[in-house]
């Protein structure tokens, strides 16, 4: 679900070390590629709490929620680090690429 929200619909190495390197664009401006670091940090430590919910408070398996809850925790990391993200929450819901592209140096 994250990757096809990011527009890319493919699947990634199960490593953790490749997956990371995988996932972090090159050629990008600093924002830009801190923000694509904070989204990998974002999902994979959301995956990893619904897990911990599920295997140790009896909590059911809930994908939505997994993905809300880490473009959530995604957008508010951006717009918190980042003093050029001016972009809303239900922008950065429908179209992450594009509020990534007014992100400044």
């Amino acid at each position: 679900m994250c990757l096809t929200w990011l527009g890319f619909p493919l699947v990634l190495d199960c490593d953790a070390q490749m997956h990371f390197r995988m996932f972090k664009p090159f050629g990008l401006n600093h924002a830009v590629t801190k923000c694509w670091g904070g989204i990998w940090v974002g999902f994979v430590s959301e995956i990893w709490n619904h897990r911990n919910k599920v295997v140790f408070e009896n909590g059911r398996v809930d994908l939505v929620e997994v993905f809300t809850v880490a473009q959530r925790k995604t957008w508010s990391w951006v717009t918190v680090k980042e003093k050029s993200a001016a972009f809303s929450y239900s922008d950065w819901c429908l179209d992450p690429i594009c509020c990534m592209r007014y992100l400044k140096v």
